[in-house]
């Protein structure tokens, strides 16, 4: 009897020490998925967060960002996920949530297009989006976000989106060829390619980051399992709001934070890039702008990628976010 105590008391032991042990042993690092992150200025905020430590100080260690391909491939790469929180565009998120995924949107990430620029060959007598009915314009793919750059442009332009031809040419290479070789007399593309491939040397510029729609490319979504832990979901989006906080008040330096990120792009062209999106008030501290997903929704549709209204209130939950952005 003596004999069994003892070793009951050697088991409880180990036990307590292992317990003690992995008590004490800091949680497991995590990355955060981000739809193109190092081709679109988006998921700065969480370049920054991860540098400046942000998410430690919130209580969340996540230490990397995985780059997502966009639309329902970045769904179901946060869904699939061990954290269950990622940045997509807020279109691939309702089409997801309308078809019963488990997922909601927390915050929103980015207001408006301003990641964009909407370009023609210089010397073009295209010298505005009113200019392009009847015209063709190159997009990658159909409901695409340049197909809905562009719906959202025409409309924003006071005239019928269905005036524009759009054409699918399969990536965003092959819609500058087209452009390039005047196949088409438009096309769209992200600020960072834009500067890459020349930026004002090679294009003309009719539609810029201060004049383009607020149509947003970037929310936050989370998986039911994420919300089951609303410490660790607000930890994650307060550490980004500080982050975007940090990017608005100190532009210059969050620059230089990012210009690894964004390399081989020159880190002049980082800075003035990183400057224009705020001065476009680009960048989100979180606050769902139901107005924002609203003019999403209602461009889906245009495009085909919803076929009926949706109950848009139903699809988020502000109720992780600081007190103050809440609605």
């Amino acid at each position: 009897m003596l004999q069994y105590n003892k070793r009951c008391a050697a088991a409880l032991a180990v036990c307590a020490a292992a317990w003690c042990a992995a008590a004490a042993a800091p949680a497991t690092a995590e990355d955060v998925l981000v739809t193109q992150y190092k081709n679109d200025p988006s998921g700065a905020p969480y370049g920054v967060a991860i540098e400046k430590g942000f998410f430690k100080q919130a209580g969340v260690d996540i230490t990397g960002v995985i780059s997502g391909e966009g639309g329902g491939t970045s769904v179901r790469a946060v869904i699939a996920s061990g954290l269950g929180f990622g940045e997509t565009s807020p279109a691939a998120a309702i089409a997801a949530i309308a078809q019963g995924q488990d997922i909601k949107i927390v915050d929103i990430g980015t207001r408006s297009l301003a990641d964009n620029v909407i370009i023609v060959m210089p010397g073009s007598p295209i010298k505005s989006v009113q200019d392009l009915k009847g015209k063709k314009v190159a997009i990658s793919n159909p409901k695409s976000l340049g197909e809905m750059t562009f719906v959202a442009a025409a409309e924003k332009a006071g005239i019928n989106p269905a005036d524009i031809q759009r054409v699918a040419l399969g990536n965003l290479s092959g819609a500058l060829t087209a452009l390039e070789n005047h196949v088409v007399d438009a096309t769209t593309i992200p600020g960072i390619l834009f500067m890459m491939r020349g930026g004002e040397s090679k294009y003309h510029v009719i539609m810029g980051p201060k004049e383009l729609p607020e149509l947003p490319p970037a929310a936050g979504i989370a998986t039911g399992a994420l919300m089951k832990n609303p410490q660790k979901l607000r930890a994650i989006l307060a550490a980004r709001r500080q982050a975007v906080q940090f990017i608005d008040r100190h532009t210059a330096d969050a620059s230089k934070i990012l210009e690894k990120i964004y390399a081989p792009l020159p880190p002049k062209d980082v800075d003035t890039m990183m400057h224009d999106l705020v001065a476009a008030k680009f960048y989100s501290e979180g606050r769902i702008e139901m107005p924002l997903l609203q003019t999403t929704a209602h461009v889906m549709k245009v495009v085909g990628m919803l076929d009926k209204d949706v109950d848009l209130k139903a699809m988020i939950d502000s109720s992780f976010l600081p007190a103050d952005l809440q609605q």
